[in-house]
């Protein structure tokens, strides 16, 4: 049990503790983005082809997506605060050994287990912040996460382009991690209490479900990954249909087979899709990271390889995306409730469309102010939209008891969302002089709007207006009757709902 001290201390070092919650978002989005400039670099290292060196980035992008979901549900049943130190503890380990060793087979294999560890960390952080905070805090420390993932895509670009030019090179941001991870890890030791668990719940989950479902995201974000190169290939056809077929049959299984026949819980309850505004979040989230990651990473390649910018001219050069989101974004969030998130969406996603547009009339020879400079802070204002608000009311609709959950399906759909849609416009990029490539690129970034426009015609025509909350989606959904829950010591806890206002009700099964 913890020290009336200890409470005192942690209720003071709550900036420190979202802090950590934000690094450690930020630590992941670094290891997408920043290796993504260091590729040129390791396959110097190694003397192999960019397209082998680009492993280093698929596996960890394949791990990470296909486990987001279950390391969500996990920290559900365990404890989000065990699920989210150990993750932190084994992303540490795992960057320093990549940083370490000098064998590129082995560094895809660690780079593999690292996305795992990373996913640990993703949706129990959110589910974190909606129990450590309350109120208007909670509302701002969730936005603020939102504004991780923009800006942290950013400051990854910059980082590994930093590095690359230095002589540590790309093992540079493997120290970094290392070194960021440890001590976020340590901290949130310390600082984070712990989480009410249910272990009863632990012993009879669906892991079987688990096994196909992760199978299932992780075939399809390989052949996603893969599909560049050519669509009509079977490595990219074959894992994607199959990957769809398992999906498929994970919710038939959870479905119609295991309640019957089967005495396991769910690993998505039925009742998941029942949450206020859930769905339609979901759709939105597929979409806007498909906008968006298609403009940042088309966009700077854009800058490197049209108008003749180094890697790191166009890193920097995308810092004002970085500036904008934090300056933006916590004024969002700080009014959040105020303006009905369907229409702070809706209106964002529209104005991202307006930044792309601009940015794609860049020529050759453009002067940064007029396109892309406007451009990057039109589009980056409108994505905030979104940004600050998705999760906000994804989390609050859900009860505290299914926040994990919530988080590993949005991210697991963002994941799946950025993959395809880079593999579609990646698809179209393609020439040989300037020119040519200008024009590629240019339907690569309309390709960007079209899913963004998806995203709008969602939130105008399926988000509604008003805002529940979790307690009374709860009640509503469940028609329960227990505010009581058990943690793993057998102790009952009263958990708070996401808005930290009222007791969350808990279905008598998992009691």
């Amino acid at each position: 049990m913890d020290s009336p001290r200890l409470d005192q201390l942690r209720k003071t070092l709550r900036p420190l503790t979202f802090a950590v919650f934000a690094g450690s978002q930020i630590l992941d989005i670094i290891n997408v983005t920043g290796v993504t400039f260091a590729l040129p670099s390791i396959a110097e290292k190694y003397d192999i082809s960019e397209t082998e060196a680009s492993w280093v980035l698929s596996a960890y992008s394949l791990t990470f997506g296909s486990f987001l979901l279950i390391a969500g549900r996990l920290g559900d049943v365990i404890g989000h605060h065990m699920v989210y130190s150990v993750g932190l503890l084994f992303f540490s380990i795992c960057s320093a050994i990549c940083a370490g060793i000098d064998n590129v087979i082995a560094l895809y294999v660690v780079r593999a287990l690292q996305g795992i560890a990373a996913a640990c960390t993703i949706p129990t952080s959110y589910a974190l912040v909606a129990t450590t905070f309350t109120g208007k805090s909670q509302q701002m420390a969730v936005s603020g996460l939102g504004a991780c993932q923009a800006v942290g895509a950013v400051i990854g670009t910059l980082v590994g382009g930093a590095f690359t030019t230095t002589s540590l090179g790309y093992k540079g941001l493997f120290w970094l991690s290392f070194a960021l991870s440890m001590v976020f890890a340590v901290l949130a030791f310390v600082l984070v209490p712990p989480s009410p668990t249910n272990i009863p719940l632990a012993k009879k989950l669906d892991y079987p479900g688990a096994v196909f479902i992760t199978i299932g995201a992780l075939l399809l974000v390989f052949g996603f990954t893969e599909a560049p190169t050519d669509w009509g290939q079977a490595k990219v056809i074959a894992p994607i249909v199959l990957g769809g077929v398992i999906i498929i049959f994970f919710f038939v299984w959870e479905e119609f087979v295991l309640e019957k026949h089967v005495s396991l819980e769910p690993l998505i309850p039925r009742k998941v899709w029942s949450y206020h505004n859930f769905g339609p979040i979901v759709a939105i989230t597929g979409f806007t990271y498909a906008t968006f990651f298609i403009f940042l990473l088309n966009g700077s390649q854009f800058l490197v390889r049209v108008q003749g910018k180094s890697q790191i001219t166009s890193a920097i050069q995308f810092l004002p995306t970085s500036v904008t989101a934090l300056i933006v974004m916590p004024l969002l969030g700080a009014v959040y409730g105020r303006v009905p998130p369907k229409w702070v969406i809706a209106a964002g996603e529209v104005l991202g469309l307006v930044g792309i547009l601009l940015f794609s009339r860049n020529e050759v020879d453009t002067n940064f102010w007029k396109y892309t400079f406007t451009g990057e802070v039109v589009a980056i204002i409108g994505m905030a939209g979104y940004f600050v608000n998705y999760l906000n009311v994804a989390i609050s609709s859900a009860p505290s008891e299914m926040q994990g959950l919530i988080a590993g399906i949005l991210q697991t759909v963002a994941q799946l969302g950025t993959a395809l849609g880079f593999a579609i416009a990646s698809s179209l990029v393609h020439g040989e002089t300037r020119e040519e490539l200008k024009e590629s690129y240019r339907n690569s970034f309309y390709t960007s709007m079209a899913f963004g426009a998806a995203s709008v015609v969602v939130a105008v025509l399926f988000i509604k207006s008003s805002m529940t909350s979790g307690n009374e989606k709860s009640e509503e959904v469940e028609g329960s009757v227990s505010n009581r829950k058990l943690t793993g010591d057998g102790e009952s806890t009263t958990p708070s709902t996401a808005l930290g206002s009222r007791n969350i009700s808990v279905e008598k099964s998992e009691v």
